[in-house]
């Protein structure tokens, strides 16, 4: 059978053909167009890609020019050796010298070629310095191009800052320790007040620390840490032998026994000190003789090297100048009120023998720009309400109540007891919490020193004697604070010196000379001389002296000096050459406005309301990069006790309590102080931000 198209039908077959031909081209068409735009996107990718990696580039070239140039670089002003990243004035300094200052900005490596296909256009720095110490912002904005239309854009915000101060998680932490160990009980705190019987055994160990010696009186001391003591340096006896071995009991220093988590066992129960040994050492110890100062070693946790300002020292010159000071007034928001707060501004005096019976202020907010006096009592305590900074000198005697901290740019002087206003309940007192269940907590810091209790009485002077002080000129009876202030002063001089008085009268080699350190003399008063404890009459007598010993790097003989005895101290009249460039810090008010005689009055007043046998009490933290010196005699009211619910953390202590002290780690006040570490420097990067555009 045979089929014949009409001609109808195949019009209709052609017309479906071409249709078929026509979707063919048109998907041909659309598949040229897609790999076309295809092409283009994946061009369009490669050059972002090209651009954004020369962009990158040139921040990666930023940081390596902000941070590495830095580090491989040797300074004269301020000294830093190259690989030595210095500390955060060296690097500001750095900055300053690059041509980058605080509030400007820095344009680098405008149109370097990264490849045939890329180029860094610019990268622009800016310099923003934080108050307070806090370090410095460099915003980096570095700009990539590809070869044709593509840029890119990355910026970022480095930021360049001191570590922080690790030294508030110690009872006590100084570079040197000795009359500290006489009597001595260290506990936390937490495990003194507790009254649950279902907490014991719960209590974290407390903590001890000498950066460069320990001196213990054995045969006659009697002291004991619920926890570790650390020590570098040397430790020795009172007469400079050293010491390698705390074990035996004649040593008069042990611990009360803690487990394997450092939670202190109770009953107390003492036990040897032993050294910690071992590779890595052992976590807690009761003793770690010569602990490391390498971090990646500090296996027991980290133990600083060194004790920076409580307001930064930008210039490194061991003293608080105004700019320093103003720096900090941002960071001091908090307030002071109820009590009674009595300022004095710069250039006034205060005419009175007693402590002030009323205020002249009604609240200190922020920054007091002078010397200022907080008075408390039972029925009206100070009370304090995050950080406020004074211009000047403290001076504070009594109850305080909330959570604060005081930072002065002078002396801090506690005239008397400075408890909480805690509250209590049927077991006694509710330590560190008032009756309503708030925080009590207190940190005071000195860009001087800090003068706890009567420090300037002779030892065979007269408390209730209000003309029995020692004067510091060499005119008067001696006092122990000035014993101290011989020491402390004969190890900055030493560090100044090639060779040293030795035995016999000898002069020896100093292996610790340093030619660029700047030393810190202590005085009583501004224009009293400087007393270093660094002679060694060879005729010998009562008062044989000392000498230094090269071997051990010791200074034997007697432990410190008990009068102006011309034969046992050097003498350094101010306007003598050899205290050129050193830095002279006296413990007297600043200015006169506070006179010695009238702090004497203060004392008197403090011993005549004393109830006998009361210890002379401190609730709270102590710190400073200087002194502290205290004082309590078994002749006083206070049988010579004194006890510190808080810490003691500063460079250089000087504390004599003949009977009892007794210093109750308050792990509550660690983070209060924020304190840079001045001795390191580090680079953080906080953000990180890519955009793309067209020419």
């Amino acid at each position: 059978m045979r089929f014949r198209l009409h001609e109808d039908q195949s019009g209709v077959t052609m017309f479906v053909a071409l249709m078929m031909l026509l979707m063919v081209g048109l998907v041909g068409t659309a598949m040229i167009d897609m790999s076309e735009v295809d092409m283009a996107i994946s061009d369009n990718f490669k050059r972002n890609a090209q651009a954004f990696y020369a962009a990158e580039s040139g921040s990666e070239l930023a940081r390596n020019m902000m941070w590495w140039q830095y580090v491989n670089q040797s300074m004269s002003s301020p000294p830093k050796a190259a690989g030595d990243p210095g500390n955060y004035s060296t690097y500001a300094a750095w900055l300053d010298a690059v041509g980058l200052p605080d509030s400007s900005s820095l344009l680098l490596g405008a149109g370097q070629t990264v490849s045939q296909q890329q180029r860094i256009d610019s990268i622009r720095i800016a310099r923003l310095d934080l108050p307070a110490g806090m370090g410095t912002d460099l915003k980096v904005m570095s700009y990539g191009s590809d070869a044709v239309s593509s840029r890119e854009t990355v910026s970022e915000y480095l930021r360049i800052t001191s570590g922080m101060f690790s030294g508030f998680g110690f009872a006590i932490l100084a570079k040197n320790i000795n009359c500290i160990m006489c009597h001595a009980r260290v506990d936390n705190v937490d495990r003194y007040y507790n009254t649950d019987l279902a907490k014991l055994g719960t209590f974290d160990r407390t903590r001890v620390a000498s950066l460069e010696s320990l001196l213990l009186r054995t045969g006659s001391a009697d002291s004991r840490i619920a926890g570790s003591l650390y020590t570098r340096g040397i430790v020795t006896d009172d007469k400079g032998v050293p010491i390698t071995d705390l074990s035996p009991s004649n040593q008069g220093l042990e611990a009360w026994d803690m487990d394997a988590n450092g939670k202190i066992l109770e009953p107390l129960t003492s036990v040897k000190m032993t050294n910690t040994t071992g590779t890595p050492l052992p976590t807690y110890g009761n003793l770690y003789l010569d602990y490391p100062s390498d971090p990646a070693q500090m296996t027991d946790g980290e133990l600083p090297t060194t004790f920076p300002a409580a307001i930064p020292d930008a210039n490194s010159n061991r003293q608080v100048d105004q700019s320093e000071f103003d720096e900090i007034i941002g960071s001091a928001n908090g307030s002071a009120t109820g009590g009674v707060i009595y300022g004095l501004s710069s250039g006034s005096t205060y005419g009175s023998s007693s402590l002030p019976g009323t205020g002249n202020l009604s609240s200190v907010n922020g920054v007091y720009d002078g010397n200022l006096m907080l008075i408390g009592t039972d029925a009206n305590p100070v009370v304090l309400n995050s950080q406020i900074a004074v211009n000047g000198d403290v001076v504070i005697l009594g109850k305080v109540t909330g959570d604060g901290e005081i930072v002065a740019k002078g002396n801090v002087y506690v005239v008397g007891d400075v408890t909480y206003k805690d509250g209590s309940d049927i077991n006694g007192r509710t330590y560190g919490t008032s009756q309503t269940g708030a925080s009590n907590a207190l940190s005071l810091a000195a860009g001087g020193n800090i003068l706890v209790g009567d420090y300037l009485t002779p030892k065979n002077g007269g408390i209730l004697d209000p003309a029995s002080r020692d004067a510091g000129d060499g005119t008067s009876e001696f006092s122990f604070t000035m014993s101290e202030i011989t020491l402390f002063n004969r190890a900055e001089w030493a560090r100044t010196q090639t060779l040293l008085p030795g035995a016999g009268g000898a002069m020896v080699a100093n292996p610790e000379y340093d030619p660029t350190y700047k030393p810190r003399y202590y005085t009583l008063g501004p224009s009293d001389p400087v007393y270093i404890y660094n002679k060694n009459p060879v005729s010998g007598g009562k008062n044989k002296g000392t000498y230094y010993d090269p071997a051990t790097r010791s200074w034997k003989g007697k432990e410190h000096v008990g009068s102006y005895d011309a034969t046992l101290l050097t003498q350094l009249d101010p306007g003598n050459p050899a205290l050129t460039g050193a830095q002279l810090l006296n413990l007297a008010p600043s200015s006169s406005w506070l006179s010695e005689a009238q702090l004497k009055q203060f004392w008197i007043s403090d011993e005549n309301a004393r109830v006998a046998g009361t210890p002379f009490q401190f609730d709270g933290q102590l710190y400073t990069n200087n002194a502290i010196f205290s004082l309590t005699r078994t002749a006083s009211k206070s049988g010579g006790k004194m006890h510190i619910n808080g810490s003691i953390v500063a460079a250089d202590v000087g504390i004599l309590t003949p009977t009892e002290l007794r210093v109750n780690y308050d792990g509550r006040l660690q983070n209060k102080l924020n304190v840079s570490n001045d001795t390191d420097v580090r680079l953080m990067r906080l953000s990180w931000l890519s955009q793309s555009g067209k020419f």
